[in-house]
């Protein structure tokens, strides 16, 4: 089984839309494949599909690790999600009993360290706002870099690529470039996989999954 951790080095860099299309873009390359929100405030259904106030979730059971499979939400045959359900205080360590999948999507909440062995991508935007974090950030040896948002036609965007690039930064070899469709995709609770199959940013999504299910062995 591969593990990716996805995680914003702030709110609002896109990353729950990432996963939601990261997931479908992965299950329609063959992978049996489980997105599982690990951030309260429970945002991930709604780009799969989800009612706003939908009352399931993880966080909302007793014993997790005994019935986690009873509060999946199955998309597709073979593509599950596991919402967080807003539950206050609850603990994700019955991840480590997960089975089944080719791949497992963690949406990781802002300073939270992942609860599994796993791959790591850190996803920014290209801003003054973001690099200056970006000084701060403590890098975890199997980190990753993922630009996100991305205009190569905004001279400052392309100019802290450049220097992220110069200083060693470890950046993934592929961006995800600013596309409407994403936002027009949350809008109609879906992945833009599914809403803009033909657009640019599924595109990339695609190349993203094959690196993950090629790349996103979990550490032994």
């Amino acid at each position: 089984m591969k593990a990716i951790a996805l995680q914003g080095i702030r709110g609002g860099v896109g990353t729950t839309a990432i996963v939601a299309g990261l997931a479908q873009a992965a299950h329609e390359q063959g992978a049996r494949v489980l997105a599982v929100d690990l951030c309260p405030d429970n945002q991930l259904g709604i780009h799969l599909g989800l009612p706003h106030d939908d009352p399931g979730g993880w966080s909302r059971l007793t014993q997790p690790a005994r019935e986690w499979r009873g509060a999946l939400h199955r998309r597709e045959e073979g593509l599950d999600l596991l919402s967080h359900g807003g539950g206050e205080g609850a603990s994700a360590e019955w991840l480590a009993g997960i089975d089944g999948y080719d791949l497992v999507l963690l949406d990781l909440p802002l300073g939270m360290a992942p609860v599994i062995p796993c791959r790591r991508l850190l996803v920014v935007n290209a801003d003054a706002n973001c690099h200056v974090r970006l000084h701060r950030h403590p890098w975890a040896a199997d980190e990753r870099l993922l630009v996100t948002q991305f205009s190569s036609q905004r001279a400052l965007q392309q100019g802290l690529l450049d220097l992220w690039l110069a200083g060693g930064l470890p950046l993934l070899n592929l961006h995800l470039h600013r596309d409407e469709a994403m936002a027009e995709a949350m809008a109609a609770k879906l992945p833009v996989g599914r809403y803009a199959p033909t657009s640019l940013v599924a595109h990339e999504l695609a190349a993203l999954a094959t690196w993950c299910l090629a790349e996103g062995e979990v550490p032994r």
